[in-house]
């Protein structure tokens, strides 16, 4: 699979699956957004990737948007959910906790 940079890609593309990696320690996590990339940074302050930041790092500011990378550019929501499992299962990001998604039942 290609991977995108956000050097190369903007952080305002919509409909992607990327990836976060800390720069402190190696954790990771990967996603998807149907907004704005950059939107859904901001956002992550709250989600178990803030989490890691204050619990690990003791700062939620240590945050920056050098840390992801854009995976895929999709088509559409759908899309995104597909490619963002498929990735999580090929990565098995330590960050991505959540093992009984309900995203999983669109396969089926």
């Amino acid at each position: 699979m290609r991977f995108l940079s956000l050097r190369r890609a903007p952080i305002n593309r919509q409909c992607v699956v990327y990836s976060f990696i800390c720069d402190l320690c190696d954790s990771d996590y990967v996603g998807f957004t149907a907004r704005h990339l950059h939107q859904r940074i901001v956002g992550h302050k709250y989600s178990a990737i803030g989490k890691h930041f204050s619990t690990a790092h003791g700062d939620t500011s240590l945050l920056k948007e050098s840390q992801f990378r854009i995976l895929k550019k999709c088509q559409g929501k759908f899309d995104s959910l597909i490619y963002e499992m498929l990735f999580i299962k090929k990565r098995n990001p330590s960050l991505n906790t959540q093992t009984d998604s309900s995203r999983a039942k669109l396969i089926v």
